[in-house]
C-alpha cells in the first residue's frame, strides 16, 4: 500500500513538470490548423499558469500584506473587466417576453380560444392557460340558461375538443413514459458495456475513446423514470469511477474530464445568474431546479482547485433565486389573507340575506339576484391557502344551503297560495259569465268593476297560467262592454231582435263611388231613412245608439265621395237633422252647442277687433295688420255659418 501511495504520489507530481516541459511553442500565425490545433490543447492550461494565487484570508498576516503589493491592482482591473463582461451579457441577452394572460367573456371567443390552444404544435406547454380557459367555460356554461341551437352547436365543439385533448394528454404521457423506460434500458446497456470496459486487456487511449463514446451516449440519452433517476445515476457513477481507477488514467485525460466538466458546469452558472434578470418568479424557481438537477445527476466532478469556487458561485445565484421566492411567499401569504377576508365579508352578507325571509313572490327574486350575485363575486375571489380555502368553502356550502332551504320553503307554500288565485280567478271569470247570461249588464256594472280590481290583486300566479286564465277573462270582459255600450241592455227578447234587425240594416247600407249630385244623395238618404223610421221602435236609450251608429256610417260614406268639402258637411248635416227631429231632447242639446260656440266665436272676434285700435294711425299695408283682418273675416264666416245651422235646427 504504501509503495503504490509514493508511487501515485510521484506519477502526480512528475505529470505537473511534464506539463510546463511539454508544452511547444505557440505557432504565430493565428489562421492554420496548427494554431486552432496548439489552442484546444494547450491554450488552458496557459491560461491557468496566469492566475493569480489565492489571496490570504487573514488581513492581519505579513503573506497578506505581500500579496496586496504584488496582486492587488491586477484583481481590481480583473473584477472591473469582468463586470463589464457581466453587463454586457445582460444587457445582450434577450428578455423573455411574457405573453398576457387572455381573458374572454364571451362564451364563444372563450371556447375558439380553448380549441386554437389544443389545436397549437405547443399545446403541452399551455396547459395552464387550456386549464384556466376550461374551468371558465364550464363556469360560463353553468350560468348559461339558453338552449339555442347556436350554444348547443358552441357547446357540442368544445366537449369534442376536450375529449381531443384528454386523448393527447393520455397518449403524451404514455409515449413519455414508453421512451423513458426505453431510455433506463438504453442506460443500463451502457452501464453494463461500461463495466466490460473493466475486463478488456487494450491500449488506454483506445480503452478511454470506447468509454468516451459510451459516455457521449449517455449524455445524450433522454430522461429516465423519475423513480429510476438517482440509483441509475448512482450507479453510472460507481462504475464510472471504477473504471477510471481500473485504467489509471494520466493527468491529462483526467483533465479533459474535468475540463468538460467545468465548462458545463460554467454554463449552468451563467444560466442561473441571468434567472435573476427575469420577472416570473415561479418560472424561475422551475428553471434553477432543473439545473441543479442537471449539476447533481449529469455533469462529473471537476478538478478539486476549482470545486468550491464554482460551487459558491452557484450557491450565490441560487440564493438570490430563493431570497425572491420567499419574498414572493410573503406577499401571496398577503393576498391570500386579504382574499379570506373578502370570502368571509360575502359569507357574511349572505348570511345578512338569509336573516330576513321575503314574503312575495317578488321579493324572493329581487333577493335571489342579490345571492347570485354574492355566489359570483364569492367565487371569482381565489388564490387562498388551503385550509383556509376550506373553511370558506364549507361556510358558503352553509349559507347556500339555508338559502336553499327558505326558498324551497316558500315556494311549497306557494303552490298553496297560486291554487287558491287560480280558483278565485276562475270564479271571478265565471261571475262575469253569468251576468251576460241572465241579461243584467246594467244592475252590475259596479260589481264589473269591483270584480276587475279584485283579479288585480289575486296573488301571484306563473306567468304561462296567468296568460291563460287572462286570455280567457278578457274576452268576457270586453264582451261586457261592447253589449253595455250598444244599448242592448235589459231587452226583451222582441226588442233584442228589433235592436239586431238595426244593427245589421246599418251594416248593410253600401254606396257607389260613381259621380253624382247632392240632391241624388239626398234621395239615396231619404230612402235608407224611410226604411230606418218603419221599423220597430226600441228604447230611447238604444235608438240613441243606434241613431248615433247610424249616423258614423253615413258619414264615412259620405266623406268618401268624390265631391266638394262644403258639400259633404251640408249632406252629413242635414242627414244628422232628418235622423235627430223626433227628439226633441237631442235638438235642444244640438241648439245649446250651436249657441255656445257662435258665443265663443264673437268673443274672440270682439278681443281681435279691439286689437285693431292699436292700428288707428297704421298704414293698412302693414302685414301684422292685414293678418288680424283675415283673421276677423274668417270668425265671421264660421259665425254666419253655424247662424245657418241653428236657423235650420230652429225650425225642426
Amino acid at each position: 500500500m504504501t509503495d503504490s501511495n509514493k508511487i501515485s504520489k510521484k506519477s502526480s507530481s512528475d505529470s505537473k513538470n511534464l506539463v510546463k516541459n511539454i508544452i511547444p511553442e505557440m505557432p504565430k500565425d493565428k489562421r492554420t490548423k496548427a494554431y486552432k490545433d496548439w489552442m484546444k490543447q494547450y491554450g488552458e492550461k496557459t491560461l491557468d499558469s496566469k492566475k493569480i494565487p489565492e489571496m490570504p484570508k487573514d488581513k492581519r498576516t505579513k503573506a497578506y500584506k505581500d500579496w496586496m503589493k504584488q496582486y492587488g491592482k491586477e484583481k481590481t482591473t480583473s473584477k472591473k473587466i469582468s463586470k463589464k463582461v457581466e453587463v454586457k451579457k445582460t444587457t445582450g441577452s434577450e428578455v423573455k417576453k411574457i405573453k398576457p394572460k387572455i381573458i374572454k367573456d364571451n362564451l364563444e371567443e372563450l371556447i375558439n380560444s380553448f380549441i386554437n390552444f389544443v389545436n397549437s404544435e405547443d399545446w403541452f406547454h399551455k396547459r395552464k392557460e387550456i386549464e384556466g380557459l376550461k374551468t371558465r367555460i364550464n363556469l360560463s356554461l353553468k350560468k348559461t340558461d339558453s338552449d339555442s341551437e347556436e350554444l348547443k352547436k358552441i357547446k357540442s365543439l368544445f366537449f369534442q375538443t376536450l375529449k381531443n385533448y384528454s386523448s393527447k394528454k393520455r397518449k403524451y404521457f404514455n409515449e413519455l413514459n414508453s421512451n423513458q423506460q426505453e431510455n433506463l434500458l438504453i442506460r443500463q446497456e451502457l452501464i453494463e458495456k461500461i463495466k466490460d470496459l473493466i475486463v478488456v486487456d487494450e491500449n488506454s487511449n483506445k480503452l478511454y475513446s470506447k468509454f468516451k463514446v459510451l459516455k457521449e451516449q449517455w449524455h445524450n440519452t433522454g430522461q429516465v423514470p423519475i423513480t429510476e433517476r438517482n440509483n441509475i445515476w448512482e450507479t453510472y457513477r460507481h462504475h464510472v469511477e471504477k473504471f477510471y481507477d481500473f485504467l489509471h488514467l494520466n493527468r491529462d485525460l483526467r483533465d479533459l474530464d474535468y475540463k468538460h466538466n467545468y465548462e458545463e458546469k460554467l454554463k449552468i452558472i451563467e444560466r442561473a445568474e441571468k434567472l435573476d434578470e427575469i420577472d416570473d418568479i415561479v418560472k424561475t424557481s422551475r428553471d434553477l431546479n432543473d439545473l441543479h438537477r442537471l449539476w447533481k445527476n449529469e455533469l462529473g466532478p471537476v478538478a478539486r482547485e476549482h470545486s468550491n469556487d464554482l460551487w459558491s458561485r452557484f450557491q450565490a445565484a441560487s440564493h438570490k433565486i430563493h431570497s425572491k421566492r420567499q419574498d414572493f411567499q410573503k406577499e401571496i401569504s398577503n393576498v391570500q389573507q386579504l382574499n379570506f377576508e373578502k370570502k368571509q365579508n360575502v359569507i357574511v352578507r349572505m348570511n345578512e340575506l338569509i336573516s330576513t325571509v321575503p314574503n312575495s313572490h317578488s321579493e324572493w327574486q329581487n333577493k335571489i339576484k342579490d345571492f347570485e350575485k354574492l355566489k359570483a363575486e364569492f367565487q371569482n375571489i381565489k388564490n387562498l391557502q388551503r385550509n383556509k380555502n376550506k373553511k370558506c368553502w364549507n361556510d358558503f356550502r352553509i349559507a347556500t344551503k339555508a338559502f336553499n332551504t327558505s326558498k324551497n320553503d316558500f315556494y311549497k307554500n306557494q303552490k298553496k297560495e297560486i291554487k287558491k288565485s287560480i280558483d278565485l280567478k276562475k270564479n271571478l271569470i265565471q261571475e262575469v259569465k253569468n251576468i251576460i247570461e241572465k241579461n243584467t249588464i246594467s244592475e252590475n256594472s259596479r260589481r264589473v268593476k269591483m270584480i276587475q280590481e279584485e283579479w288585480k290583486k289575486a296573488g301571484y300566479l306563473p306567468k304561462k297560467i296567468s296568460n291563460s286564465l287572462w286570455d280567457e277573462f278578457k274576452p268576457i270582459i270586453n264582451r261586457y262592454y261592447d253589449i253595455l255600450k250598444s244599448g242592448a241592455i235589459n231587452l226583451n227578447a222582441d226588442e233584442q231582435k228589433t235592436f239586431d234587425k238595426r244593427s245589421k240594416f246599418i251594416d248593410k247600407i253600401k254606396f257607389s263611388k260613381k259621380k253624382s249630385t247632392p240632391d241624388e244623395i239626398r234621395e239615396i238618404f231619404n230612402s235608407l231613412l224611410l226604411k230606418w223610421n218603419e221599423m220597430e221602435e226600441v228604447s230611447q236609450n238604444s235608438s240613441n245608439i243606434l241613431n248615433n251608429n247610424f249616423l258614423k256610417k253615413i258619414s264615412s260614406i259620405i266623406k268618401s265621395l268624390d265631391i266638394e268639402t262644403n258639400e259633404k258637411n251640408d249632406l252629413i248635416f242635414d242627414f244628422e237633422l232628418e235622423l235627430s227631429k223626433d227628439n226633441s231632447e237631442e235638438i235642444n242639446k244640438k241648439i245649446q252647442f250651436i249657441k255656445r260656440k257662435i258665443s265663443d266665436l264673437e268673443v274672440e272676434s270682439n278681443q281681435i277687433q279691439n286689437n285693431l285700435e292699436f292700428f288707428s294711425n297704421s298704414s293698412s299695408d302693414n302685414p301684422l295688420f292685414k293678418n288680424i283682418s283675415s283673421k276677423i273675416e274668417s270668425i265671421n264666416e264660421k259665425v254666419e255659418f253655424w247662424r245657418h245651422r241653428l236657423r235650420k235646427f230652429k225650425k225642426v
